[in-house]
């Protein structure tokens, strides 16, 4: 599975940690923090059952087809939910970041594989939960289980704006739709325009719109020069919503 070490942090610390680490500028709706959104109690509670473990870069916390025994809170780094198609051919879905809960498909009874891989894109530091643990915590923690639905419906939501980008005929279009759609998940709103953050890559967005890093390369490129998208050195800014209306 690529971890390869463990450290412990006291519980508190560590919550504050998650919660500093959140932007405070991002624009659009927020995923949902487990750590943020539980009270002291249930919150330690949580962390009293997480073995926190550091994954290298390029490593996986759960391939495609394995079965879905944990789930993982990202406390540092970021990583990339992947498809992998019957050709060999990987389509990311998701990526994840500081305080974000990757694999929470995997907290309920009826859960049997995983129907993704979650890649990670830097070293990074995570929190591993047995899921029957975490089943249990639930059936005890009203706030747990709201907030577990309150991932389940973003992550929901976060799928049906993928499955829209890929359904755009032409690779520019579905390019735009994505780069609207990270400046909706991790922008700075500026008033007029959204700032996407700068870790978003040429190769990312080519990995959610099914392209070559080239092909976005030169297309950024036409959709700088009609005003859709504009750059500065590696950050792109799209307008707001409310602008663009």
């Amino acid at each position: 599975m690529g971890i390869i070490g463990v450290r412990e942090l006291n519980g508190n610390g560590l919550a504050r940690h998650l919660t500093a680490s959140s932007p405070p500028s991002i624009h659009g709706g927020r995923y949902p923090r487990i750590l943020e959104a539980l009270g002291a109690e249930d919150r330690q509670h949580l962390l009293s059952m997480a073995a926190q473990r550091l994954v290298r870069k390029g490593q996986y916390l759960y391939h495609q087809g394995d079965e879905s025994d944990a789930l993982f809170i990202v406390v540092s780094g970021r990583v990339k939910v992947i498809y992998i198609n019957e050709q060999g051919s990987a389509l990311t879905a998701l990526y994840y970041r500081e305080g974000m809960v990757v694999g929470a498909h995997g907290c309920t009874e009826w859960s049997g594989r995983h129907s993704w891989s979650a890649e990670t894109l830097v070293d990074c530091r995570v929190l591993r939960i047995r899921r029957t643990d975490f089943i249990d915590f639930v059936q005890r923690s009203p706030q747990a289980l709201l907030c577990v639905l309150a991932i389940t419906e973003f992550k929901n939501e976060q799928l049906k704006k993928v499955i829209r980008v890929l359904a755009q005929p032409m690779l520019e279009g579905r390019i735009l739709m994505a780069v609207r759609h990270f400046g909706a998940l991790y922008g700075f709103d500026h008033g007029d325009e959204i700032e996407i953050d700068e870790h978003i890559t040429h190769q990312e967005i080519a990995d959610m719109v099914g392209a070559s890093r080239q092909s976005v390369t030169t297309l950024v490129a036409t959709l700088e020069r009609s005003g859709e998208i504009r750059r500065v050195g590696r950050r792109l800014f799209v307008p707001a919503p409310d602008a663009k209306a």
